[in-house]
């Protein structure tokens, strides 16, 4: 019998059956209707099917999220009939589930399984998975869970430690990536939100298109080295910063006196920009000499909103430049480490490192102090 044969890709008129199964496989944690229909829809995602050896019965299901812009992509869950179980159904699943991630130019799969579930993971074990992490209190009756990745392209995960920062208001990623990037290269550094308030207000262009300003390359490398570490600046243009998307002549005027201002601190720290892009090559090459870098991207190719957002770039290989993302606010992604070395392969950089029309890019490379 041909397991992989019995497997497709999901139909809408299979939502009343995946609701039946998932009933039948699990007592709590389970998927509803509402998460069924919209994975039915999603370009973002692949749920595949099993249908029963004889007959068009639904007995099992795995369902894979594509992270978007990125070449990583997690198994969100598998289900399979108890009444089929032992027979290598699940791994048939697995499998399949990995052959469509290939399609997808995925590098890692990430997965969680119920730290209790010593069947599942034996199975992932057995499939190559490794552990990553460990998730106390992670499901809904209270038992710990384990994140576990497969690298199923040719590639190595960055050999160093990266210590996550969250970033606690919608405005402040370039603070929270500032003090991961200051918390990877020094033991000591211990990142708060009182210091990430702190660095907002230094490094703030105070005018966005609405709200709180975004924080400028020069102000977050000036906070940079006021701490002590060793900074570069690398921009795109000698245009100011983030100017495009404010209307308002006077907000214009203060966001360019601002801009002039970080400039001026910055030349008395003893630093001046370097006024080129930083290429993929050159950033993999100074992530390889043990340097961290923030770089400033467009999330239009993460979620689809034109905003200039900060990441840290925390290693490279021959294939992947891994970046940390200080915001969490992504469905369906729920742990730290979901949002550690995130996979971007090098041909997608360039794109990703540019915003807005002028296609303006900035990356602050910081070494130890």
């Amino acid at each position: 019998m041909s397991h992989q044969a019995l497997i497709r890709s999901a139909q809408r008129s299979d939502l009343a059956s995946l609701i039946e199964l998932e009933k039948l496989c699990f007592q709590s944690d389970r998927l509803s209707p509402r998460s069924f229909s919209h994975f039915l829809k999603s370009e973002h995602c692949d749920l595949l099917v099993m249908q029963a050896p004889q007959g068009d019965a639904l007995i099992g299901y795995v369902l894979l999220l594509y992270r978007r812009g990125t070449n990583l992509a997690r198994i969100y869950s598998v289900a399979l009939d108890p009444k089929f179980r032992g027979q290598g159904l699940s791994r048939a699943l697995m499998q399949a589930a990995e052959e469509r991630a290939l399609e997808h130019r995925v590098a890692f799969l990430r997965l969680e399984v119920s730290a209790e579930n010593r069947v599942a993971k034996q199975l992932y074990d057995s499939l190559r998975f490794h552990k990553i992490a460990e998730l106390a209190g992670y499901y809904e009756d209270g038992s710990d869970g384990i994140r576990m990745e497969k690298r199923i392209r040719p590639a190595k995960r960055p050999g160093r430690e990266t210590t996550y920062y969250a970033q606690t208001t919608p405005f402040s990623c370039g603070p929270a990536s500032l003090m991961m990037a200051m918390a990877s290269l020094t033991e000591s550094y211990e990142p708060d939100r009182n210091e990430e308030l702190r660095i907002w207000r230094e490094a703030t262009t105070i005018y966005m298109t609405s709200g709180h300003g975004g924080c400028s390359p020069v102000g977050l490398a000036n906070s940079a080295l006021r701490r002590g570490y060793g900074a570069q600046l690398y921009l795109g243009s000698t245009e100011t910063p983030f100017i495009e998307s404010v209307r308002d002549a006077k907000k214009r005027e203060v966001i360019e006196l601002v801009h002039q201002q970080y400039l001026n601190d910055l030349t008395e720290l003893g630093v001046e920009p370097i006024y080129e892009p930083l290429s993929a090559e050159q950033l993999i090459a100074e992530l390889n000499s043990g340097k961290f870098a923030l770089c400033l991207i467009s999330t239009w190719r993460l979620n689809r909103n034109k905003a200039p957002h900060w990441v840290v770039a925390s290693g490279a290989d021959q294939r992947f430049i891994y970046f940390c993302d200080p915001d969490r606010e992504e469905e369906f992604w729920h742990s730290d480490a979901d949002f550690i070395d995130i996979p971007i392969a090098h041909d997608q950089y360039a794109n990703l490192s540019r915003y807005g029309k002028t296609r303006f890019s900035a990356t602050l490379l910081l070494s130890r102090p």
